[in-house]
């Protein structure tokens, strides 16, 4: 007896279909197979309906068998949309799309939310979907798209806004009514969240003032406006929508803020930005200046629109030459100001002023020397950093007369400036009383002092004493100097005669020490030049170390610092040989050593011969002052008579001027001696001559 095959609707139970329909995996289901029972069923009940002739695929009858068939598993979910999609293929157009249609949920009968948007809803969707494969002309593209970003929604797939913006360009269309409803898509948005899902999109922008990104976005919806059922649908999803359409930005300046430049104050001057954005007040102006520019209100109610259009153009300006200018507008029209509410034109003119320069190094120092204004008072503004702020900016108003008035007549500086001066010398004096003293304190009151002694344009507000203060300051060498013996110091006079030098010179003041002044105890301070620390080779640095070693010891012994400097540098134009050879006479601290360093020198002051540098010449005359007196007399009973005869010949070669003569060469040179001691010499030379040959004429010893 032969085996009776399954039905139909048996054999589709038996496939994986509905498993696929239920998961929404509508790329995985299995159509082929579903065809391929259907195509055998139609074949089957051909001999039995009409023998002959088979029944023929879209045919009247074709329609009437598989509805009939249909009508077993109409109340079987999802078995019933499992076997429409397996026989659309053999339907005719209107018998296809009408068991589509048949099986569209109603969002308003449906028994369960979760059991429509779970389970019915996709189930139609894919429907639609494989209805295009299966039957290509059932449904049209439109419809197609609709329902695949539907089914998108409703499987949590298509949160982005690009998405979001697919779905109403394939929703809004008028063709899909009858297939995809009104009522049924927004029921499908609302699952989605996708007014949250907007409205979070959008907030996170317009809390980032990322009004360039949000144009893109809402240029998206604006494009849309013109579809027949977006509005509709905007109005229900997103009734924020019309204020972003309206919106009418100027699109080069919002791509200008997306930059890095502005990133760093993007929420200090958010109120700003905020002008170019949306019209939040519901009025649907281009943009919020055009309307009632929140913080900025006041403005509009004096008519003074021109005002926020300056601001906005200012801003742009500020991008175009950096960073720090983006801070000197927050400082000057904000931060200044006490904040947006008591913004005030006079601090858009400083800005303007200042954006002429277009450096954004001198918008650094400007805004530096605002702060430090405003925050006169605060814990955290030292004097330091405003003796700091001061000191940069006042050359920088001294080199720009444009900016002289609007930051020095408006910010009171001849008055300021000196006043900071004072507070910061109190404070270093103060620490010098203390045995606290500070030479980076030290410095920075010097350079406040040179910038105020420069700032020539303030001197007609000041006293003459007072600049002559200023020019009194002592070099920033001296101070160094100053510093360095302090700490190398160990007599308590000579502290206290450092400590007087530099309140008096520095802080403009006399050091007390308790309740009584100290005594001044008169201070020779030297500035050491750099040379001094510069790279030499060995022979150069051989000669420096014994020229440094000259000039310490005690006063009278001391050569002066800048005659040994003037040594060190003269060094680097003579040549190698030269350098070695004065470097091997100067080994020691002796009368012969100056003489032979005059016999060194001698030969190359003939004309015609060399030049010896007049360094040279000054550091002979110092190392001779600085031998114990009476050289002249010890040279004269040293010294053979030629050897004297060659050292006054080399004395005269080098001083032409005689300066190393008489008093003014403090070494009891005189013509006088020099004649009677050679007159000496040559007497002893020639009784000594007599002598010697009156022993050899007679051969006694």
């Amino acid at each position: 007896m032969p085996v009776r095959r399954p039905s139909w609707q048996e054999q589709l139970r038996q496939t994986r279909a509905k498993e696929r329909l239920l998961a929404a995996e509508p790329d995985r289901f299995p159509l082929a197979e579903l065809q391929e029972i259907s195509n055998w069923f139609l074949k089957s009940k051909s001999p039995v309906i009409r023998r002959g002739a088979g029944i023929a695929p879209r045919s009247e009858e074709c329609d009437i068998l598989f509805a009939n068939e249909l009508v077993s598993v109409k109340n079987e979910f999802p078995t019933h949309e499992t076997a429409i999609i397996a026989c659309l293929h053999l339907l005719s157009y209107d018998q296809a799309r009408g068991q589509i249609l048949s099986v569209k949920p109603d969002p308003d009968t449906s028994p369960s939310d979760n059991l429509f948007l779970d389970h019915r809803l996709p189930v139609y969707l894919q429907c639609i979907i494989l209805s295009r494969h299966a039957s290509p002309g059932v449904c049209t593209d439109d419809e197609l798209v609709a329902a695949e970003e539907l089914l998108g929604v409703v499987r949590g797939k298509a949160k982005d806004f690009p998405s979001m913006l697919r779905q109403l360009q394939a929703v809004g269309q008028e063709t899909v009514e009858s297939l995809l409803p009104l009522k049924l898509v927004k029921k499908c948005l609302r699952r989605s969240h996708y007014r949250e899902n907007l409205l979070h999109e959008f907030e996170t922008l317009r809390k980032q003032r990322k009004w360039f990104d949000a144009h893109k976005l809402v240029c998206g919806l604006r494009n849309l406006m013109v579809l027949p059922r977006v509005d509709q649908l905007l109005r229900e999803v997103f009734p924020e929508y019309p204020m972003w359409v309206a919106w009418r930005p100027d699109a080069r300046r919002i791509a200008a803020w997306e930059g890095s430049t502005i990133a760093p104050y993007r929420h200090q001057i958010r109120h700003v930005l905020d002008l170019e954005g949306p019209d939040t007040t519901g009025q649907q102006r281009g943009t919020l200046r055009r309307s009632s520019p929140h913080v900025f209100t006041a403005f509009v109610r004096m008519s003074n629109w021109p005002v926020l259009d300056r601001l906005l153009d200012d801003l742009d300006t500020c991008l175009g030459i950096g960073p720090a200018t983006v801070d000197l507008l927050y400082a000057l029209c904000i931060e200044q100001s006490g904040g947006y509410r008591h913004f005030s034109p006079r601090a858009m003119d400083q800005l303007e002023a200042a954006l002429e320069l277009r450096r954004d190094d001198a918008s650094k120092t400007l805004a530096n020397l605002t702060r430090s204004i405003a925050n006169h008072n605060s814990n955290n503004n030292s004097i330091n950093d405003r003796v700091v702020a001061f000191t940069a900016a006042l050359p920088l108003l001294t080199a720009h007369p444009r900016l002289q008035k609007p930051f020095g007549e408006m910010y009171d500086l001849a008055r300021r400036a000196p006043t900071t001066l004072s507070s910061a010398q109190r404070q270093f004096c103060h620490l010098l009383a203390e045995n606290r003293a500070s030479e980076r304190l030290a410095l920075n009151v010097l350079a406040l002092g040179r910038a105020l002694l420069r700032a020539a344009w303030l001197h007609d507000r000041w006293q003459p004493a007072y600049i002559s203060m200023l020019r009194n300051m002592p070099s920033e060498h001296e101070i160094r100097s100053t510093f360095r013996s302090l700490s190398d110091s160990a007599s308590s006079s000579h502290r206290l005669g450092l400590m007087d030098f530099l309140a008096t010179r520095l802080g403009g003041t006399v050091l007390r020490t308790g309740s009584t002044a100290s005594v001044t105890v008169p201070v020779q301070v030297e500035a050491e030049d750099p040379i001094w620390y510069a790279r030499m080779d060995i022979d150069r640095e051989n000669l420096r170390r014994m020229l440094r070693s000259m000039s310490k010891g005690t006063p009278a012994s001391v050569i002066d610092m800048s005659v040994t400097t003037a040594c060190v540098k003269q060094s680097f134009a003579e040549p190698d040989n030269f350098v070695r050879e004065l470097t091997g006479i100067m080994i020691d601290d002796t009368d012969q050593v100056c003489v032979n360093l005059a016999r060194f020198l001698g030969p190359r002051s003939i004309t015609g011969v060399g030049r010896v540098h007049e360094s040279w010449r000054t550091l002979l005359l110092h190392m001779m002052r600085r031998r114990p007196p009476g050289m002249l007399e010890r040279c004269a009973e040293q010294l053979s008579l030629q050897s004297w005869q060659s050292w006054l010949d080399n004395m005269r070669r080098i001083f032409t001027d005689n300066r190393h003569m008489g008093a003014d060469g403090r070494l009891g040179f005189t013509t006088d001696k020099f004649r009677d001691y050679t007159q000496r010499k040559m007497g002893v030379g020639r009784s000594l001559s007599t002598s010697t040959w009156s022993t050899a004429s007679t051969g006694t010893p």
